[in-house]
This record gives structure tokens, sequence and C-alpha cells, in this order.
């Protein structure tokens, strides 16, 4: 009892002072009459009133002068409002823990009732011929009720759901309801409808084709656009490593180089210099976790609570790099049921905290030789697919959206051979060849998909520079071998002079 006062406690400090905390907690199914003592619920169901009143400030002043309008402000009442201002007020995390803590407890004692009534009914049966229809109608509607309160969330009918979605169309609000823009990615953008709350993305592809690259990129402009806390995590990368790809990017110079003696030449402390200031505020919701084996699912779970909380925000997106490093708190040796199990908690992790959550996937040895080199035929199937990811078993029926990257062989030749025939005849303004791979990223899965031009897209990789940029759509006709691409090819070289990177570094 001592433990559940505790909790009861430190729950209405958190709800006394902050009314996003208060707002989570009953997102979570958590209602007043879940607390062990009456003050408890009394405190609690005048927290609940104020917090339904959207101008109302949720502070102890107001609580107080609220508890003494309603004649409940007894001298037991204000130590028990004492002894809670007095409590320490707890993180996000800790709150969702307690409030099904108190879930579980309730449960449990209204089981025991229910049992305590059967018994008794039992025993009474013979001697007083009550009836066992009228009996299990009394107790079903309680059951249901103590299921219904174990739920993780409460659920809203479809109509609240539907009249909100209603009033942005006619608002002129409609897109609210989609997900993060890509911004520069415009075509994976509007592909995907942005990265969207409660989706579950993967990535795949072959070492050194740029997953990490691409992710980070996105988280970082994500971060930077919307300001919403983004959770990026690697098994395989420290966070020095992972920033000075994103500093590298923008400063277009090697992120070796930027951890290297060789960043003290005045030309690269100039470009530092001048990326930094425009990069400093932009990633100051980005945090780049050098993850072990305790971060398990549920341990992702509390940080992200705990960030939602410390911006005031219901909003985050979470990247993970990659899926089959995630620990479970169980032993599991089997890699294909070890890689079901994480990719089905992710699943459940971007429903329930209704984020997206971005995991990267490395292929397998079959899937790494299908892209090793250029195929034999020109054909848009034979390359990797999500099948082909470590461990795959039911990971593209987990998915939201599954992305493919393979390396488009003969677009990056073409591309290379256009490079030194410009060069050489004296029309690049320089001799620098830069090293670019043509990707294509194939969205094999899409849920939810608007209509598009094609469900390929291409970016070229600057390899040493660790930067992508977008080219555009690749359509079906592309993949045939009569397609002669070499206009395409001198629009992706416009492109990339105007973004000023066909010069050395």
């Amino acid at each position: 009892m001592e433990e559940a006062a505790v909790i009861e406690r430190t729950l209405l400090a958190g709800f006394i002072r902050d009314r996003l905390l208060l707002g989570k907690a009953l997102e979570a199914g958590f209602r007043p009459d879940l607390m062990p003592h009456t003050l408890g619920r009394t405190l609690a169901k005048t927290l609940t009133d104020i917090y339904e009143q959207k101008d109302a400030p949720l502070e102890p002043v107001t609580v107080r002068g609220l508890l003494g309008e309603r004649g409940t402000l007894s001298p037991e009442m204000k130590r028990f409002v004492d002894a809670v201002e007095a409590t320490q007020e707890p993180d996000a995390a800790r709150v969702m823990a307690y409030v099904d803590l108190l879930k579980a407890r309730s449960a449990r004692l209204r089981l025991v009732e229910v049992g305590t009534a059967i018994t008794n009914y039992l025993e009474q049966e013979r001697s007083e011929g009550k009836d066992l229809v009228d009996f299990v109608g009394q107790i079903v509607p309680t059951l249901f009720d103590i299921q219904q309160q174990r739920m993780a969330r409460n659920t809203p009918p479809a109509n609240q759901l539907g009249g909100h979605i209603v009033r942005e169309i006619l608002e002129g609000q409609a897109g609210a309801t989609l997900g993060y823009a890509l911004s520069p990615f415009d075509r994976l953008s509007e592909a995907l409808s942005g990265l969207r709350p409660g989706f579950y993305y993967g990535l795949a592809g072959a070492p050194r084709r740029g997953k990490t690259n691409l992710a980070l990129e996105l988280a970082s402009n994500i971060a930077g656009q919307y300001k919403v806390p983004v959770l990026y995590y690697s098994w395989e990368q420290t966070s020095r490593v992972l920033f000075a790809r994103l500093l590298g990017k923008e400063a277009l110079v090697n992120p070796a180089t930027l951890l290297s003696a060789a960043s003290r030449s005045p030309q690269i402390r100039g470009r530092v210099k001048d990326v930094w200031a425009k990069m400093d505020p932009a990633l100051s919701t980005l945090f780049l976790f050098e993850a072990g084996r305790r971060d398990t699912i549920e341990r992702i779970k509390a940080r992200a609570h705990n960030m939602m909380h410390a911006f005031q925000t219901d909003a985050c997106v979470i990247f993970l790099d990659y899926l089959q490093r995630v620990p479970l708190e169980e032993n599991v040796h089997d890699e294909k049921t070890r890689t079901d199990l994480i990719s089905a908690k992710l699943a459940d992790l971007s429903l329930e905290l209704g984020c997206p959550v971005f995991a990267i996937s490395p292929l397998d040895k079959e899937g790494c030789r299908l892209d090793e080199k250029p195929a034999e035929e020109i054909s848009e199937f034979i390359r990797p697919t999500m099948h082909h990811c470590v461990g795959s078993g039911d990971l593209e029926y987990d998915l939201d959206v599954a992305m493919v990257m393979s390396k488009d062989w003969v677009a990056t030749k073409n591309l290379e051979d256009l490079l030194r025939t410009e060069a050489k005849a004296g029309r690049a303004g320089s001799d620098f060849i830069p090293k670019i791979d043509v990707i294509d990223v194939h969205l094999d899965k899409n849920r939810d998909a608007p209509e598009t031009i094609a469900s390929t897209i291409q970016y070229a990789f600057f390899v040493s520079l660790n930067k992508f940029v977008e080219i555009g759509y690749k359509t079906t006709e592309e993949f045939s071998s009569g397609f002669r691409d070499f206009a395409k090819m001198q629009q992706i070289l416009e492109q990339l002079r105007e973004v000023g990177l066909l010069t050395p570094a």
C-alpha cells in the first residue's frame, strides 16, 4: 500500500505542475478513480477538470482555489496537497510506467471482487435459487470494463477522429494529417507523403550505398525544419563520426578529413565556420546516440517520452541504424525469429508513440551479390528486395513503407563518361572528376501511397562527401535496354553544377 501511495503522490506532483504530463497520462488510460486513496482521487478529479478547461492554468494556486470552491479543501486535504507539492516531479517515462502500474493494480482488485462474487454465488445458488443467466449478465460488463481499462490507450470513436479530419478539409487545412516534409528530397516526400506519424519505415541496401548518410540527412532536415525531437540511434558509428558526416555534406569536405589534422588548413576552417552558422540552430533537436546492449525498445520508448516532455510536444521521430542490432530483453538465438520479433516491436512502437520509426537494414549475401556488379540483363526486377535483408521473414509485412537502395551501374558509368568528356573538352571548368554513384531508391511497399510518376527515385551520391542530390523519378521505360539516357545525363550534369558540387574540395 505504501508503494501505491508513493506512486499516487508522484503522479499528482507531475500533473499539478505540467499540463502535458497529465495529457499524456489521460491518453494512456489514466482515470482519477485509479488512485488508491480518497484524497488522491479527489485531487486527481480536480486536476482533470481544470485540464479540460483549455484556458485555465494548471498550477497549485488554481487547484487550491477550485478545491476551496467545491468545499473539499479540508485541513487533511491541505496537508495532502502540501505533500504533493513537496514531491519531486517525475519525468514522462516514469509517469507512463506508473499509470500502467495503477491500471494493473485496479484490474487485480476488481478481478478479486469478481472472484468473490462468483464464490458467493456458488455458495448461495442452491439455497436462494439465483438464476445463472442473470448473474453472468451482471458480471460480464465489469469484465469488459476491466479489459478496456487495461488497453494501452484510450481510443476515441470514429466520429471524433473523422470530425477532426473533416474540419481540416472544410477549413482548407487538408494535408496537416500527413507527415514531415523531406525537403530537399521533394520527390521522395511526394511519393511517401512525408514521414508520417504512426508509420514504420524500412531502408535496405548493400554496404557503401549510403544508407546511413541518407537517413542522417533526413533526420537533420526534419529536426531543422520542424524543431521536434529526432532520436538517431546507431549501433555502428560513434556520435563524432555521425556528426562529421553531417558537417562534411554541408562543408563539401570528406568527413575523414574533418576528423584528421588536415582539417587545420585555412580553406577547410573557413568552410566549416560558414556552414556551422547555419547548422548550429538547425540541429538543436537532433540527438545522436551511441547505442549499446542496454538500448532496448522499451528504453528507447522511455527516452522518447522524456524527450517529448522536455520539448513540450507530443511529436518525435526515431531512426535506428540498424534494425538487426537492436537488443531484446529476452534471449533469441535464431536470426530470423529475432529479426521478426524486433520488427514487430518497432511496428508497435510507431503506433504507440504515434511517431515515424525509420529503421535501416543490411542485405544478406545474396542481396549484396545482386548489387555488387552490373546485371547481365537490364531489368527493374533483377535487383535486391526487402526479402534479401539479413534475417528477413515477416519484415516487409510489418513495414508501412519498404525502401531498397541499389546502384544503377549503367547510369553511373554513363555519368562518369560524360564528366570525363566534359573535362577533356575543357567545358567542365575543372579536370576534377568526383566519385558519384547513381543510386536507385525503390519503393517496394508504400502503404496509402498517392499517385506518382514512378515508384523508383534516383539520387546522385557523392561518395567522398557523403552527400545525396535528388535527380528525379526513374520511369519504367528507363529500365529497358533500348533507352538512351544521354539527355538525362546532361540534365543531371546541369543539376549538379547548379548546386556547386563539381569542383574539388
